[in-house]
């Protein structure tokens, strides 16, 4: 019988593809692929599919058990200090 956790990962591929729902790029292998509880189970989530998604195992680790919102202020505030950098370097790509 197969885990609550590869039904998961199964019924997401079936219905997502194989799309980290973090990061937006392909996820390449098996072993690279996880379940993302998209509320953290620390912070009261629930293990139900509506709470899931795909993501890479660096994704997901480098999310850790942040909120959805708290996470994309923080990415939001990474693409700008990327910008500032290349602006300083003068590589600046639009």
């Amino acid at each position: 019988m197969a885990s609550k956790n590869n039904t998961i990962k199964l019924r997401l591929l079936w219905e997502n593809g194989k799309r980290c729902a973090i990061c937006g790029k392909m996820i390449e292998s098996v072993d690279d692929l996880t379940v993302d509880h998209i509320i953290p189970i620390s912070k009261g989530g629930k293990r139900e599919i509506s709470n899931c998604q795909l993501a890479h195992k660096s994704c997901n680790s480098r999310k850790s058990d942040i909120m959805p919102d708290e996470y994309e202020r923080l990415l939001r505030y990474n693409r700008r200090r990327i910008m500032l950098m290349r602006v300083r370097r003068g590589i600046v790509v639009w």
